[in-house]
């Protein structure tokens, strides 16, 4: 009967556990963990505007190219007006054509490091290069105080900037912003928390995006840079960026590009403060700039028109109140 009662006994709980394994759902097996995925960040629109401003100045030109290119420009514009002129009255337009173009020419600047090539280095485009990477920089300046500056690697064309001057108007960000997409198409957004930071477009070689610089120097930044290079620059800048040492920038600040005989960098010092700046010297040479040239289309010399004062359907950012 024991017997029985053990064979019994070892009968259910064998069926139980068996009726447990049956019950009792099966955890699958685990695999490898998968990292979580990166966050997807979307690429700025397409705009077909942007190949249309940037005009006949391609990417990897050199800065030679560049200024053969201002140097047929001024020529052309000074065309028309010596029509007509004694002899005299030539010659001395040939004198302020050729003046003009040497003005050009002088604005070319190797960042190599020396104090006197540093005098960019505190403006608003001081994060647009490093020094002692092969970087250099040429300006346009036209009559009515405008700039554009064109940067530079390995001698090779990358970047271009223009600033807007706003000219004291009170315009902000969103608004100015809100303005260019109706010329490039809506784009792309960057937010700093509740504030807009910066706004992005693409084409099929390069990426544009706004820069607010309103705050010390009334001017609003249009920023193109090759997409190419803006991928190797890690490669292409192996020197790491350093601070100019207070001799550098002592040294810029004695070396005035418009005006400035003090040497006294805080000259203005009430001016950068209240955001009243127009022209700033020394290291801020060219921070109130703002460049509203756009190339002429078609190759060869520019059309013969008044450097620097485009009639306004050349401008598309003319009409924004500037």
């Amino acid at each position: 009967m024991r017997k029985l009662l053990a064979v019994g006994l070892v009968s259910f709980v064998t069926s139980a556990v068996a009726l447990s394994g049956v019950s009792q759902p099966r955890r699958p097996a685990r695999g490898p963990r998968r990292p979580p995925a990166a966050a997807v960040v979307a690429e700025p629109p397409v705009s077909p505007r942007i190949a249309q401003e940037l005009g006949t100045l391609r990417w990897g030109i050199n800065h030679e190219q560049v200024l053969e290119y201002f140097r047929q420009m001024i020529r052309a514009s000074y065309a028309p007006r010596m029509r007509n002129l004694g002899q005299v009255e030539q010659y001395r337009m040939v004198e302020q054509r050729d003046a003009e173009i040497r003005a050009v020419e002088r604005t070319y600047v190797a960042f190599d490091g020396v104090p006197a090539h540093r005098r960019w280095d505190t403006s608003f485009i001081g994060e647009e290069y490093t020094h002692n990477n092969n970087e250099s920089m040429l300006v346009y300046e036209d009559r009515r105080g405008n700039r554009e500056f064109f940067f530079f690697i390995n001698d090779r064309l990358w970047k271009r900037v223009q600033a807007r001057n706003t000219a004291g108007a009170r315009i902000n960000l969103d608004d100015f912003a809100t303005q260019l997409e109706t010329i490039f198409g809506a784009g792309r957004r960057v937010m700093d928390g509740p504030r807009l930071r910066t706004v992005e477009w693409r084409d099929e070689t390069t990426r544009l995006h706004v820069v607010d610089a309103t705050t010390f120097y009334n001017a609003f930044c249009l920023i193109y840079e090759e997409s190419a290079t803006l991928a190797q620059l890690p490669t292409l800048r192996r020197n790491v960026p350093a601070a100019p040492t207070r001799t550098a920038v002592a040294a810029s600040a004695a070396v005035p590009e418009t005006g400035n005989t003090t040497g006294d960098s805080n000259a203005d010092i009430v001016d950068r403060i209240t955001g009243k700046i127009r022209r700033v010297q020394g290291a801020d040479a060219g921070a109130a700039a703002s460049a509203t040239l756009r190339p002429p289309t078609g190759a060869g010399p520019a059309a013969p028109v008044d450097a620097g004062r485009p009639p306004p359907e050349d401008d598309p950012l003319g009409g924004l109140g500037f």
